[in-house]
């Protein structure tokens, strides 16, 4: 199965230093990451071939699966030893950063990433609660 993203795609997006410039380990991390991807939401591959047949011009869905699979290589790449907290203190100065997620360094989907691959837009249903007798009624759209 061809891969979505390329390593150039992962050290183009990437900020600050320390890119990383092993096109052959980043292009295995792409895979694994495309898998999980894949894992996670099986339809994802059919949903972007019916949107490419559908309009080749409109590639939403395969751009937010690259961003997606970029996001979760920088996280692997920006933290590898999946370290929560590092400190680091010379005399009176001390230095700090604390990495987010539920496996900070780790291989995964965040939730926000996952409902965005889904297709997720929020809730099934909203409750009109003016009264259709009210002169502020608008009626179903």
């Amino acid at each position: 199965m061809a891969s979505w993203t390329g390593p150039t795609d992962v050290t183009g997006a990437w900020i600050g230093e320390g890119a990383p410039t092993d096109t052959g380990k980043v292009q295995k991390w792409i895979d694994k990451a495309e898998r999980e991807i894949r894992f996670r939401v099986p339809d994802i591959q059919t949903r972007i071939d019916a949107e490419a047949a559908e309009s080749p011009a409109r590639t939403d869905l395969l751009e937010l699966a690259k961003d997606v699979t970029v996001a979760m290589v920088m996280r692997v790449f920006r933290n590898p030893e999946g370290i929560r907290q590092a400190n680091t203190t010379t005399g009176p100065f001390t230095d700090s950063v604390t990495y987010g997620g539920d496996v900070p360094g780790g291989l995964g989907l965040t939730d926000d990433e996952l409902a965005k691959l889904q297709g997720a837009r929020g809730g099934a249903f909203s409750i009109d609660l003016i009264p259709s007798t009210s002169p502020f009624y608008v009626g179903p759209s």
